[in-house]
């Protein structure tokens, strides 16, 4: 049953207070954790933008790239497993590569949980022209979003 289950997105390295907050609503209810783990990172534009670079360094580079992005989350994977483990939380975690973080979060949103957890972003100095992911969240479904 979907109520049964919350979610927690996880973005990039710094997920604020997003993970402790959703950890400790999943014990505190008993419901299952479900972490949609969504690898990518900045350094992928640079690769691709890089016009003084040759195609076989572009390729390299990115391929670096993406190795280190693999190897991070499947570290964080161990850590989130351990924890859940201590804290007596089951849990399942979903790891996605993408570069549309947005339409990576909604996909899973919209498979139904009680409460969706995320970081809350820094506001930009030019917040009309961006919008975070709890705002794109928030127009496409109807799911309790905590931001911490």
């Amino acid at each position: 049953m979907a109520n049964d289950r919350i979610l927690l997105i996880l973005e990039g390295e710094d997920n604020g207070n997003a993970e402790e907050s959703a950890f400790n609503y999943a014990r505190s209810t008993s419901k299952k954790l479900v972490v949609l783990q969504i690898l990518t990172s900045n350094l992928y534009h640079y690769g691709h933008q890089d016009i003084v670079a040759t195609r076989p360094s572009k390729r390299q580079f990115l391929l670096h790239i993406r190795n280190e992005v693999l190897e991070q989350g499947r570290a964080k994977v161990k850590v989130l497993e351990e924890k859940a483990g201590e804290q007596g939380i089951a849990i399942e975690i979903h790891s996605v590569e993408s570069e549309d973080i947005c339409s990576a979060a909604v996909e899973e949103a919209r498979k139904g949980y009680d409460a969706i957890f995320l970081a809350r972003k820094k506001r930009k100095v030019f917040p009309l022209l961006e919008k975070g992911l709890a705002q794109h969240l928030r127009k496409k479904i109807r799911n309790t979003i905590v931001e911490s």
